[in-house]
């Protein structure tokens, strides 16, 4: 491949030096690949899968990690690691992770169904859907509408000051944090990474609808992709264990020990409390690429849109989020809850996803009909550097 024809993902590369295949089933089994290989796929274009696994194997063996791809030729699947230490069942296609931030992605693709059903509109104020005693910050008169949240445009803080992670927060709770936040900006005008706005936009589509988030999501999404195997682990108190994650969740990790799920307060929980499987995200990765046809294509497709410019270097924060927990992620552009990288007319159009114990990505090329997904048991800021190469590597390889 040729610099000049990679989008900025590429870029990568050139951050994980400074700052920290060929379809292989190995006999002593520590790992496991499924994977429906096209003959047109030669050696050189799939070894970064086996590079990646090794080196995960090699560095951080207590974790698991599975990658997913999806094109016109069908899907592939590879994965190392176990469900835990008291479950040796290897992780595959249908094992369940934390998926983090690319929550996002599914608030925004319920933002624009409801747009499109003419429940909402994209100009409206914040306020107006929020009880009448909660106090939403303006900035010289300036209003936070529901597009300024959507693209990470409101002014708000990642997270308002005194904000506790795995904190339970009631709702109420939730409102005076956001009543007693000052702005960054004036919305609208500089796009800064936010959980907490994100959160509340998932929150106010919820409240519209007159039902739970998880309800709304499964019912306009998860219900029409057949992506039986998503949902959320936990209720407004505490986190919770649906039986279908029961024998199926790949315990997260972080500095090498395993963890629990991390719990996300009710109102919050729109930015990132979905779990899924790579095969449920196949799923979704196939219907924003086009390669099945539903009936929220269409409302998918808006949210690829670009909306604004990033100021900061794409590669930076691409990376920040790919594979720390900083949050200030973006890419050169921002849509609707995705991130676009670009070069030259070629668009990467990603998401990634960082929480206790879990990091995640989503990525994929439109114009080349390619999509990736990877869940790995491990914290970003747990990975080695060499790992952390070699899913670049992957990604590139894969996508640009």
């Amino acid at each position: 491949m040729k610099t000049s024809n990679l989008a900025p993902i590429m870029l990568i590369l050139m951050i994980l030096s400074s700052f920290s295949s060929s379809f292989l089933l190995f006999d002593d089994n520590p790992y496991v690949a499924l994977a429906q290989i096209s003959s047109s796929h030669s050696e050189n274009q799939l070894l970064p899968s086996s590079i990646l696994l090794k080196q995960v194997e090699k560095y951080i063996p207590e974790v698991s990690i599975v990658i997913g791809v999806v094109s016109p030729n069908g899907t592939e699947i590879y994965s190392y690691g176990n469900i835990s230490k008291a479950n040796s069942t290897n992780v595959n296609g249908e094992s369940i992770f934390d998926i983090g931030s690319i929550t996002k992605t599914f608030t925004t693709t319920l933002l624009m169904d409801m747009v499109n059903r003419g429940l909402i509109n994209l100009n409206d104020p914040v306020e107006s859907y929020l009880p009448g005693n909660v106090n939403v910050p303006s900035y010289n008169g300036h209003l936070i509408t529901i597009e300024n949240l959507a693209t990470h445009s409101s002014g708000l803080p990642d997270f308002p000051t005194g904000w506790n992670r795995d904190q339970i927060y009631t709702n109420e709770q939730v409102y005076s944090f956001l009543s007693n936040t000052t702005l960054q900006s004036e919305p609208g005008v500089f796009a800064n990474y936010s959980d907490f706005g994100m959160g509340l936009l998932g929150h106010v589509l919820a409240i519209k609808s007159d039902t739970t988030y998880e309800n709304l999501v499964r019912d306009r999404i998860l219900n029409v992709l057949g992506m039986d195997s998503t949902g959320i682990a936990m209720n407004s108190t505490s986190v919770t264990y649906p039986d279908i994650i029961a024998s199926r969740l790949a315990i997260g990790h972080s500095g090498g020990q395993e963890i629990g799920l991390e719990f996300i307060p009710e109102a919050l929980q729109p930015a990132g409390a979905l779990y899924s499987t790579a095969n449920d995200l196949l799923k979704y990765l196939s219907a924003n690429l086009d390669l099945i046809d539903t009936k929220i294509n269409d409302v998918i497709q808006e949210t690829h849109l670009i909306r604004s410019e990033y100021q900061q270097p794409p590669a930076i924060r691409a990376t920040a989020e790919l594979f720390a927990s900083n949050k200030s992620l973006s890419a050169s552009y921002v849509g609707l809850g995705w991130f676009i990288d670009t070069n030259l007319g070629e668009e990467i159009i990603q998401h990634s996803g960082s929480i206790d114990g879990y990091s995640s990505f989503i990525g994929f090329n439109p114009d080349k009909q390619v999509g990736l997904i990877e869940l790995c048991s491990c914290e970003g800021v747990d990975m080695p550097i060499e790992v952390r190469e070699s899913l670049a590597d992957f990604i590139i390889a894969t996508l640009a």
